[in-house]
């Protein structure tokens, strides 16, 4: 994970749990029911503020949320006590069992990384997923002129086509994409792929 993305997550983590958890993410909740196996184990990977992770409890999902900020962590957890929160950090996920998940939520998490580091963590995410295990992934294109946004965040340009292309070199057969425009910010164009682990 980039390191200086982890820095502005823990620097405002309060600001940006509150913003998170003003909105609810409609449309990849409703993927999620669409595509996830109902009542099996779900990895959150890059949980955050544990918005997600909380709603996918509420909705009888064990899961177990992930997150590379100590400080979305600790947010998470004083929000959420009840449920579980893991420090890990993509490409490698130290200590994230492999093969345990039926399913894999990253939202809005692989834009954070460096190009490099995509196919790498994409092998990673599926080796998470138990045999027929699905991935839902959702990223975004930065909103500044280059890549890094203003409090310091990296958003890596990532091509639709070629996420896809890496997807199936890391073994995992696409099920679902679309391109959406974001609910409450027009201008920002949301990406989504579900995939799946034969």
């Amino acid at each position: 994970m980039d390191q200086q993305t982890i820095a502005a997550y823990d620097t405002k983590a309060v600001q940006i749990a509150a913003i998170h958890r003003a909105v609810t993410p409609t449309r990849t909740l409703a993927l999620v029911a669409q595509f996830f196996h109902a009542g099996d184990s779900i990895a959150d990977v890059g949980c955050g503020s544990g918005r997600d992770t909380a709603w996918l409890a509420a909705g009888g999902y064990p899961v177990v949320g992930y997150d590379a900020s100590m400080g979305m962590l600790a947010q998470a957890r004083a929000a959420y006590p009840e449920l579980e929160f893991v420090q890990a950090a993509l490409p490698e996920l130290r200590g994230v069992p492999a093969a345990a998940s039926m399913n894999v939520l990253c939202n809005a998490v692989l834009m954070h990384l460096p190009a490099a580091a995509l196919a790498p963590a994409l092998c990673r995410l599926g080796e998470l997923l138990s045999p027929g295990g699905r991935l839902l992934v959702t990223f975004r294109p930065s909103t500044a002129a280059g890549e890094r946004e203003a409090d310091g965040r990296l958003f890596s340009a990532i091509a639709p086509d070629d996420f896809a292309a890496l997807a199936a070199d890391a073994g995992l057969a696409l099920v679902h994409r679309e391109t959406r425009a974001d609910d409450e910010r027009p201008a920002v164009t949301w990406h989504t792929v579900v995939a799946e682990r034969p």
